[in-house]
């Protein structure tokens, strides 16, 4: 459950969903540290009651371990994440599926052995993996993101089931289309395009909508656990068959 004076840490907690849930754990009394690697972003953040900030890489496996290992931490946030160029699997560039896998899989890896084992050795703490609803379905372009969401599902799944035992609760949220400007990165870094594109023309969500739904997850008795939730717009939908027709219809 939520409770004034617990601790928190939220990776990529500078911007969006990750920003969004800095400020929700911290207007409840949660002591929050929001790392990132954006110190522009990071600084908008300061001042807020209960936040701190760290810039760091969730990369840097090192340097996580230095900051966090022996910490008291009672919630863990993956939210760091990259999307990366648009492409088919076999076109997109090696360097942007090797930076999808360091930040979105290794990274998740890197805060999970600095913070969990400590949750253990308490028998308490609650992580929750952000997602995707990319994860459990294809997504056009988008195939290494889509890979990475789908190892976080089965990462998620795989601590449960470790965790067996204990009081350490994991959550995989997975939302569909939040209007957080990541998406820009498909158009090399043009929100104005992403903007016009993929949110402007529909009614998709906003990162405290996500808040607003791991507010429900973190504020469950301890014998409940959310173990997965899909957030998504209304007017978002994944199903459907195609066929490819080679010949016209007689």
């Amino acid at each position: 459950m939520l409770e004034k004076g617990m601790r928190a840490l939220v990776t990529g907690g500078s911007g969006g969903i990750g920003a969004a849930l800095v400020k929700m754990l911290g207007s409840h009394g949660v002591e929050t540290v929001a790392l990132s690697n954006n110190q522009e972003k990071l600084d908008a953040l300061k001042g807020i009651d209960n936040v701190k900030t760290v810039f760091m890489d969730v990369t840097d496996a090192a340097a996580l371990k230095e900051a966090f290992s022996g910490q008291h931490i009672d919630i863990l946030v993956n939210a760091a994440g990259v999307l990366g160029v648009t492409g088919a699997l076999y076109s997109v560039p090696t360097s942007s599926a090797q930076r999808i896998i360091d930040v979105n899989v290794i990274g998740v890896h890197n805060a999970l052995s600095a913070v969990v084992p400590g949750m253990v050795e308490r028998n308490r703490g609650h992580i929750v993996n952000i997602g995707s609803l990319a994860g459990p379905y294809p997504s056009a372009g988008q195939p290494m993101y889509s890979a990475s969401k789908a190892a976080i599902h089965n990462m998620s799944a795989n601590l449960r089931m470790e965790l067996f035992g204990t009081d350490v609760r994991v959550t995989e949220v997975r939302p569909g289309r939040v209007r957080t400007g990541m998406h820009a990165e498909m158009f090399d870094g043009d929100h104005a395009k992403s903007d016009a594109m993929l949110y402007d023309p529909y009614e998709c969500l906003w990162p405290q909508d996500i808040a607003d739904a791991i507010q429900y997850v973190l504020s469950t008795p301890p014998h409940v656990c959310v173990a997965q939730i899909e957030v998504v717009p209304t007017h978002q939908v994944v199903g459907g068959t195609k066929m490819f027709q080679r010949l016209p219809a007689a």
